[in-house]
């Protein structure tokens, strides 16, 4: 290679370096919780385009944090961890960034505030400061996190999240086991959404305080779902769960239900012209699950505002 390739192919590598270090900015910012205390969290940024969650652990009593993100806008918000930790979310919402926390309910609109990171960003600081949320907001915020869990009208009878309580509570920073990447590759995901089981999996459990359940795809309206054991390290995948048709007529975000503080599954099919709701309990003590009921309905059943 003569003299003048070499600058050349230097010129470009330099080129491309700065011009790749000047697409990423510091998203950073403070969390403020009510009263005294600090308790241990996780921060949560989410990527509206594409869509990707990002997540980092904050020990107890640190208030600052900071992620490397490229350009693009983002919701911001965090979750207290570790056993007895409320379940509530803090936000950067349009309230933020004034008051003290305690004083935010004086504030009028406590809706999400998405933060734009442009190319020309090198740093953006926000506030993690309000914990007033809306119930919708914070339903969002459980389905960005992967904790599908708010279901419409359900039959009379049909178990409750409330009715299992999770017995166990892993937390992110403190596992007692983890899936084997062996095993991991071993599953096969499209790029999508291996990507998206990597950003589960660093957020730790999200189902029944022990498992990371992710959702996959398997083709057109075709939905897998994979539980991942953090205690036994194991991959648990039913026959019954690996080909979910979820073309619903309506309520299509209710195909796959879960919370992490419980350990039911709720999996709503169409199966001919009748649409099946199954619900799953997870045995903790055989890393399993288990068919706890079936309720069929008729799709204007299903889709009927008031439970029928």
């Amino acid at each position: 290679m003569g003299y003048r390739s070499i600058v050349h192919a230097a010129c470009v590598a330099l080129i491309y370096c700065v011009s790749s270090s000047a697409a990423a900015a510091i998203l950073g910012g403070t969390i403020r919780f009510p009263g005294s205390d600090d308790p241990a969290m996780t921060v949560y940024v989410y990527s509206l385009d594409p869509a990707r969650l990002r997540s980092l652990a904050v020990r107890h009593g640190q208030r600052g944090f900071h992620v490397v993100v490229p350009p693009g806008r983002y919701v911001v918000f965090a979750a207290p961890t570790g056993a007895g930790a409320p379940d509530v979310y803090g936000a950067v919402t349009h309230c933020s960034g004034g008051p003290p926390p305690g004083d935010l309910r004086d504030c009028e609109d406590h809706s999400l505030r998405t933060v734009v990171v442009d190319r020309r960003t090198r740093r953006i600081d926000v506030a993690i400061d309000d914990w007033s949320l809306s119930d919708t907001d914070a339903n969002a915020l459980d389905r960005i996190r992967g904790l599908a869990a708010t279901p419409g009208p359900q039959p009379e009878g049909a178990p409750r999240f409330s009715e299992y309580p999770a017995t166990t509570a892993v937390t992110p920073t403190a596992p007692a086991s983890a899936p084997a990447a062996a095993r991991l590759r071993r599953l096969a995901l499209s790029p999508r959404d291996r990507r998206k089981l990597r950003d589960l999996l660093a957020a730790g459990p999200n189902f029944a305080g022990e498992v990371t359940l992710d959702v996959a795809h398997c083709g057109a309206h075709c939905l897998r779902v994979l539980l991942l054991d953090w205690r036994g390290g194991g991959v648990v995948e039913l026959p019954d769960l690996a080909a979910i048709d979820d073309g619903l007529p309506c309520r299509t975000s209710e195909a796959v239900l879960f919370r992490r503080d419980s350990r039911l599954l709720s999996v709503t099919r169409m199966r001919g012209r009748v649409i099946a709701t199954q619900y799953f309990l997870w045995d903790p003590t055989t890393a399993s699950l288990r068919l706890l009921a079936v309720y069929p309905r008729k799709p204007s059943e299903y889709c009927a505002i008031d439970p029928p």
